[in-house]
């Protein structure tokens, strides 16, 4: 989702712990990880629809996350090979600065607007600000939540809860008798955070168990912290691995393994994204895994998409591109890639 993946700070909200599952199977971080057939990215293509004289608008979800710089960089030189223009707000990962910057989006008149909601809930008001403006709008890496009171043309990214399926199956796999994990999610009430967890939750093996679930708002910093405060609280052997929702936190949760002397102790730190410091984080032994989404693929896609339905085709209701896990055995493939 993006973040995306990507990780915006919503102060509303709350942080939780997961009641531990029942079972007391024994950890066994020795299995190897699971890793993934699917190609690498391929080009990145200009769109095929002319954008001359076509005036496009776009609210990032937070330009600071290295994932969505990546994705508005290309989204920027796909609207310049059309011939469009491309107005780009940031809403830095909060609600509030969203509303304000799409109001003032919206008063340049765009041909059409693309988003990548903070929140599931709030950031519908700020969607409406286009719907009320007659301005057609498009959703880019992260979704809505279900049943929501607004009117978007299609949306372009990724399953996310695809992303969370697939770390349960990386960690079934590493942990074939079952065992402890510590599972940091990004922000609740983000729907690329509530959707990797449903998948990880409809995937995990019964005898893998949540020790501690916190949110990290998919911060370095925050990641960091947080796991800091769990190592205090479990010592070595009782916990066998990390899952992330994203990779900047996995990054800030593994530098804190690091500086505490206990890597041997985790079986594996996995995340998602495939951001450059991801994937060289997983190159360097820091982290194990993580699951990548091609955002500048999307944000290409997004741009074509955008372009052909005011030209005239009608798009689809979404388009989901594929996530690839990259684990030391592939990442050589996919760096600077």
């Amino acid at each position: 989702d993006a973040a995306t993946s990507a990780a915006p700070a919503a102060s509303e909200a709350a942080t939780s712990e997961a009641a531990p599952a029942t079972s007391e199977a024994a950890a066994s971080s020795d299995a190897a990880p699971a890793t993934s057939e699917a190609a690498p990215a391929t080009s990145e293509a200009a769109p095929a629809a002319s954008g001359e004289g076509k005036k496009l608008g776009l609210v990032v979800l937070n330009e600071r996350d290295p994932d969505l710089a990546k994705m508005t960089e290309a989204m920027k030189g796909a609207a310049e090979a059309a011939g469009a223009e491309l107005i780009v707000v940031d809403s830095k990962g909060d609600v509030a600065t969203e509303l304000t910057q799409m109001e003032d989006l919206v008063t340049s008149k765009p041909d059409a607007i693309v988003m990548m909601p903070i929140d599931g809930e709030a950031s519908q008001a700020a969607a409406k600000r286009a719907n009320e403006a007659g301005i057609p709008l498009f959703l880019l890496s992260t979704e809505f939540a279900e049943g929501a009171d607004v009117k978007i043309e299609s949306y372009i990214g990724v399953d996310d809860t695809e992303a969370g399926r697939m770390q349960a199956d990386y960690v079934n796999t590493a942990l074939p008798s079952g065992g402890k994990i510590i599972y940091l999610v990004g922000t609740y009430g983000a729907s690329w955070t509530d959707r990797r967890k449903a998948g990880f939750m409809e995937k995990k093996a019964a005898n893998i168990e949540i020790a501690t679930e916190l949110q990290t708002n998919g911060s370095r910093d925050e990641g960091k912290k947080v796991m800091e405060d769990l190592l205090a609280k479990y010592g070595p052997g009782e916990i066998s691995g990390v899952v992330v929702h994203n990779d900047e936190a996995a990054i800030g949760a593994a530098s804190a393994i690091k500086d505490a002397g206990r890597q041997a102790d985790f079986g594996f730190v996995i995340g998602v994204d495939g951001t450059e410091p991801g994937l060289e984080a997983i190159a360097d032994g820091s982290t194990t895994a993580t699951v990548l989404q091609r955002s500048a693929e999307q944000g290409v896609k997004a741009i074509d998409v955008m372009l052909a339905s005011l030209a005239g085709t009608a798009p689809d209701p979404r388009y989901d591109l594929p996530f690839t896990l990259v684990t030391k055995d592939n990442v050589a493939d996919f760096l600077q890639k």
